[in-house]
């Protein structure tokens, strides 16, 4: 769920700077300002009523709610961790919400310096074809979104682990190379979490997935991070409630997703393992904020919609055989919740 939190005096900074303007010449933060599920607001002071009367007629509904939330973060600013999929931008200077950003991989801003032009989709798109040479492989397809900030990693894919070859696509190589690429390289928000969920069904004969689970986890000391790493593994059924509802193959971050039309196990090295296209987006894209066209969000949060129901679900599910869970590569007889925190 994509929320924005400020304060009053950003908020009637960009109204006034904004609001008198014609449609198409308002700024693209104006318009995110509109699109967010919520807009929550730090108030200048206890005595103060809330912001501009200007505000609400263009659309824009402040929520006052979370005001000491919101003016805590600056001496506080781990509580970011708590909505790591939402855009702060705060009174604060710019080297110190980059620090905030870097350090906890939630988008911070400064009033002074708000540029999302990071969160607005420049539309990549990159078509492989089987055993031909596609830039650096994983490394060129993922360059867009690379430097945004994460807090956590999903990636599902049914057939993730169907075929060992390389040419045909080795999922823990995949993994490993996606991975290699996407964890931040600082993170001092705890654990970060990577979910991987596939079809245990339609797995290569010659693995388990305690195979499976056990490679995984032994990637992290390969990846090299200085911060701790929670691997969650989610082998499915087709008669699991949300076998259906993941079809589309998808790595999912806090501010960005990636589809493959076909396999994550895209590449042999920098060589495609399919013809098939990748493309990497962001939340938004010009057309959105204009209400012309879809959010890229909206698949990140039908996605996470589907996972959370699921998990919701698992404390009364009667049958668990219907799924197979592991966590840092132990298998678990059953799951009573998914613990990454973008599904949480």
């Amino acid at each position: 769920m994509f929320n924005i939190f400020t304060t009053q005096t950003i908020l009637n900074r960009i109204i006034a700077s904004e609001g008198a303007k014609p449609e198409a010449a308002r700024s693209q933060l104006f318009k995110m300002l509109r699109a967010a599920r919520n807009v929550y607001v730090g108030l200048d002071s206890a005595e103060s009523s809330g912001v501009e009367p200007l505000v609400s007629r263009h659309g824009i509904n402040p929520d006052i709610s979370k005001s000491d939330y919101v003016n805590g973060i600056p001496s506080h600013p781990e509580t970011v961790l708590r909505h790591p999929s939402s855009l702060f931008i705060l009174n604060i200077s710019p080297s110190e919400a980059s620090g905030i950003q870097r350090t906890y991989g939630v988008m911070c801003l400064s009033g002074d310096d708000a540029n999302i032009s990071s969160l607005i989709d420049i539309n990549d798109i990159f078509i492989s074809g089987e055993r031909e040479k596609l830039g650096s492989g994983w490394d060129s397809v993922l360059n867009s979104v690379e430097s945004l900030p994460s807090i956590a990693m999903l990636l599902t894919d049914r057939y993730l682990f169907a075929f060992r070859h390389p040419n045909a696509g080795d999922g823990i190589a995949n993994i490993y190379d996606i991975l290699q690429q996407l964890l931040p390289k600082q993170f001092t928000g705890g654990e970060y979490h990577v979910t991987i969920i596939f079809d245990n069904q339609s797995k290569h004969t010659s693995y388990t997935f305690n195979d499976i689970a056990t490679q995984l986890n032994k990637l992290k000391s390969q990846l090299r991070r200085d911060y701790p790493i929670m691997m969650e593994v989610l082998g499915i059924t087709p008669d699991c409630s949300i076998y259906n509802r993941l079809h589309n193959r998808l790595i999912i971050s806090n501010y960005y997703f990636v589809e493959a039309a076909h396999k994550l196990a895209a590449f042999n090295r920098d060589r495609g393992t399919a013809r098939q296209t990748l493309i990497p987006m962001t939340l938004f894209t010009d057309s959105s904020l204009s209400g012309t066209s879809t959010p890229p969000l909206k698949v990140i949060d039908q996605t996470l919609t589907t996972l959370r129901d699921f998990s919701a679900s698992l404390s009364t599910l009667a049958d668990h055989s219907i799924y197979l869970y592991a966590v840092n590569g132990k298998r678990m007889d059953k799951c009573m919740g998914i613990r990454n925190r973008m599904v949480r």
